[in-house]
């Protein structure tokens, strides 16, 4: 069996290039044909992927071809394949098996907040994944029964398969100290929730003694000018390594997550976790966070601070729930998955 992977979205950053990365790494490497398209980045690629064929072939111009064209089998890049893996990008057509992985559905149950070109991808991409992949994994059963519920794709079609913590978290801190703050990830989507963390923050610090800063990491839609709220911007791994290692609580206020992976991270550096009661959130926490409406602001704060309260019964959990998930048994799984097609 020669199974073809698209690793192009690799070189990015983001939790779909942790998960290529990863996936990649644990799986067997025999049998493995690893194809990459970029126009300018092909060296970030083979850095990543020695093995790797690499063409100079742009996203867009992937997208074009195969997401809208729908011509050119892949494997006149790659030879020939019995399986291919597609990315969260591009859906070529192929005489082999089609197996590819969908890590949410943020662009049609929140179209408005993402760029109309990844919208518009995303669209195209899906209609060929709905019509012709033969197996779909999911990265949580929330989004498996998005996936039911917006594309009726049928059970014997799906293979939940969980993530696990990324390489980049597992550096070390360069400091072991905690400090007295509270920590999120942001971005501008306003699914992210960062409005009502900040007013639950600045409305109930002193009320329920808070933790006297809020660090969200990454950006926020909404300006803050309070000088206890930090907005940090873009920070390396080895920051965000360390903030997240140096917080008090970790907080996810976020209305839709595929996964979640930050969760893990706090797990990992025995940081406790509140976090929403929304989407995957809860199949990845588990019994290991303290829980809250995130349209309830009073709801929010109380979390973080039972959070802090808990924080010995919350790291133990969260232990335990770190070890649930595992890279080498999504690997196991997903090449299961290759070898029943």
């Amino acid at each position: 069996m020669k199974v073809g992977i698209d690793v192009s979205q690799a070189i990015y950053g983001t939790g779909v290039s942790d998960y290529v990365v990863n996936i990649v790494k644990h799986l067997p490497t025999q049998d493995l044909v690893l194809w990459g398209g970029s126009l300018r980045r092909g060296s970030d690629i083979k850095a990543l992927f020695p093995q790797a064929l690499v063409s100079p072939l742009p996203p867009t111009a992937a997208h074009w071809l195969w997401n809208n064209l729908h011509l050119f089998d892949v494997q006149h890049l790659t030879g020939p394949v019995d399986v291919w893996h597609s990315s969260d990008w591009a859906q070529p057509p192929t005489r082999a098996k089609k197996v590819t992985t969908v890590h949410d559905l943020s662009p049609f149950l929140y179209p408005a907040e993402l760029d109309p070109q990844i919208v518009a991808v995303q669209t195209a991409r899906m209609k060929w994944v709905q019509k012709e992949c033969d197996q779909i994994i999911c990265v949580s059963k929330n989004t498996a029964d998005d996936l039911k519920r917006l594309f009726k794709v049928t059970d014997d079609r799906i293979k939940i398969i969980y993530e696990a913590l990324p390489d980049r978290f597992l550096m070390k801190p360069q400091t072991t100290k905690q400090t007295n703050y509270i920590m999120t990830i942001g971005a501008r989507q306003p699914r992210k929730n960062m409005q009502r963390l900040i007013s639950a923050f600045q409305t109930y610090k002193d009320k329920l003694a808070l933790p006297p800063k809020l660090i969200i990491v990454g950006e926020s839609a909404v300006t803050v000018s309070d000088p206890s709220i930090q907005v940090t911007g873009y920070v390396s791994d080895q920051q965000l390594v360390d903030l997240l290692a140096g917080a008090s609580v970790f907080v996810y206020p976020s209305l839709y997550e595929g996964f979640g992976l930050p969760v893990l991270g706090a797990f990992h550096f025995l940081v406790p976790v509140a976090c929403a009661d929304t989407s995957s959130l809860p199949e990845v926490a588990g019994d290991a966070a303290e829980y809250f409406d995130p349209l309830n602001e009073e709801q929010i704060a109380k979390a973080i601070a039972e959070a802090v309260a808990n924080k010995s019964k919350l790291v133990a959990a969260g232990k335990l729930q770190l070890g649930k998930f595992s890279w080498d048994k999504a690997a196991a799984e997903t090449y299961a998955v290759y070898k029943q097609l």
